[in-house]
């Protein structure tokens, strides 16, 4: 794309050319309306999954709850750097939240969405996505408005995962950071850390390999950190301004645009040699916190989003059904091989009909342990995407991988399905290993992707108990002209007068 060419155009249909004044029209559009006395999950979309993975001991993995202070107040009041000190909230995170109960890290306040990640230990993802995935076979446009304020530093961090539904991970990060799941096979990330656009798209090999393209703005070593291209830009310093992010999925290229102050578009363009490497995915938000405490970065851990939207063509729901519990059948070198736990998951006939698949995490260091039963059938081996079967150890101590199980729809039954899990046997790993027999489970769901699936299911209304440890297309026009900021600039507002965008 040419410098200063506009932006967009080449997604604009030529019916669509005489409505270009016209305001888009968005396949899928998140405008996370509420504004409640006090930041709530009650109010977050159910239309979102959301799952958060602390890097956490097996024998901490259910039972500690780790806080951290988030922007805006208990009364939703929002951080205005006019008030000292700023309005915030304590977080208490887990890992027992799911798409039915979020975890405290995501909440609403003043018609947007929170996701917030602090100071929890070594490493922490906190990931949101539509269950719905998102069509650029003929090119398409991604739009979001986020916070761009300094202080986040290298360790804290958000970034755009697309990834075709079958190979959602949801754990994912760098090879740099501090956790272990890896990028899928096939991907696009967008990652804005320490202020810098960075473009990368691979396949063929898990990551580190197979990326095609990956690429910094302005290069690997001549970064351009947005204080540096807009050092008075208020985003900097007020939390509560939020600027548009506009992602635009070509043949070849993936442009990257962000609001400017004054309502233009600044641009970052990456070439993809041979062109997008699939044509649909899930469109994953996560938030990284790899120990933020190390770069300064105290009191600044949340990220405000809002209009959250794409152009389409969009892949119809999928529905979930979740289970109605963690497993956790863990122990520090003697678990019994036999020993079982049970969850319960509740279907309908629709989504037993319509290519059922289980998803979910597995924390499990010696192969050949984790052996499943649906209401009552033969035991089925479960391993995450990513395992060596040669080996004794998956990972480290502390590592959850993502894996998924197409099921039969036999197996299943209308109302109330038993999962029995239970340990089976293992290598001899070493003597002195210090790893842990057994295995947890978290973030287990049934989802439904078949034609019965347009509309997602509803959720149970309550967090889990924890088990204590022993169609046709639309096109859009985008807009060639400056598109205003749907942020508000920095204002003198008392904690109980905020602005509706904080």
């Amino acid at each position: 794309m040419l410098a200063g060419a506009a932006l967009g155009a080449a997604v604009i249909a030529p019916s669509a050319l005489a409505a270009q004044e016209a305001e888009p029209t968005w396949a899928f559009e998140e405008t996370f309306d509420g504004d409640p006395s006090s930041p709530s999950q009650s109010a977050l979309p159910r239309s979102l999954d959301y799952v958060v993975t602390h890097r956490t001991h097996p024998k901490e993995h259910f039972t500690t709850n780790l806080t951290f202070m988030a922007d805006h107040g208990d009364d939703c009041a929002g951080p205005n750097p006019d008030v000292s000190p700023l309005p915030s909230h304590l977080v208490t995170t887990d890992q027992l939240g799911n798409g039915a109960a979020p975890d405290e890290s995501f909440f609403i306040c003043k018609n947007h969405m929170m996701s917030s990640m602090g100071d929890v230990g070594a490493y922490s993802v906190g990931a949101f996505w539509p269950r719905q995935q998102f069509n650029f076979a003929d090119g398409g446009v991604l739009e979001f408005d986020v916070n761009m304020n300094l202080g986040h530093g290298n360790r804290s961090w958000w970034e755009i995962m697309i990834v075709p539904a079958d190979q959602l991970r949801v754990a994912s990060g760098p090879v740099d950071s501090a956790i272990d799941e890896t990028y899928p096979e096939d991907r696009i990330v967008l990652d804005f850390r320490r202020q810098v656009r960075r473009i990368k798209v691979g396949t063929g090999d898990i990551a580190p390999n197979g990326w095609i393209a990956n690429e910094r703005q302005f290069g690997q070593y001549d970064w351009a950190w947005w204080s540096d291209l807009y050092p008075d830009d208020p985003a900097l310093q007020d939390r509560r301004v939020r600027r548009t992010m506009r992602i635009e999925i070509l043949d070849e290229e993936i442009v990257w645009s962000i609001e400017t102050e004054d309502g233009s578009f600044d641009e970052f363009a990456v070439d993809v040699p041979g062109g997008m490497p699939f044509e649909q995915g899930l469109v994953v938000f996560k938030t990284h916190a790899y120990t933020p405490e190390k770069d300064g970065n105290l009191d600044t851990y949340t990220f405000h989003w809002d209009n959250l939207r794409f152009d389409g063509p969009v892949i119809e729901p999928y529905r979930v059904s979740y289970a109605n519990d963690v497993v956790y059948l863990q122990r520090n070198g003697d678990r019994p091989i036999g020993d079982t736990e049970t969850v319960t998951v509740d279907l309908t006939a629709d989504e037993i009909a319509n290519d059922p698949v289980l998803f979910g995490q597995v924390h499990q260091h010696k192969h050949g342990q984790v052996l499943l039963s649906i209401n009552g059938g033969p035991d089925l081996a479960v391993d995450p995407y990513e395992f060596d079967p040669n080996g004794c150890s998956n990972g480290e101590w502390n590592d959850w991988r993502s894996f998924r199980l197409d099921l039969d729809p036999s197996m299943l039954q209308p109302g109330k399905n038993t999962l029995t899990w239970t340990v089976g046997p293992r290598p001899n790993c070493p003597t002195g290993s210090s790893l842990w027999d057994g295995f947890s489970i978290k973030a287990l769901q049934v989802q439904s992707f078949g034609s019965g699936a347009a509309a997602p299911s509803t959720p149970p209304a309550s967090l889990p108990t924890t088990n204590p440890p022993t169609t046709a297309a639309t096109t859009i026009a985008v807009p060639t002209t400056a598109v205003p900021t749907t942020t508000e600039p920095p204002t003198t507002a008392q904690p109980h007068d905020c602005p509706d965008h904080d």
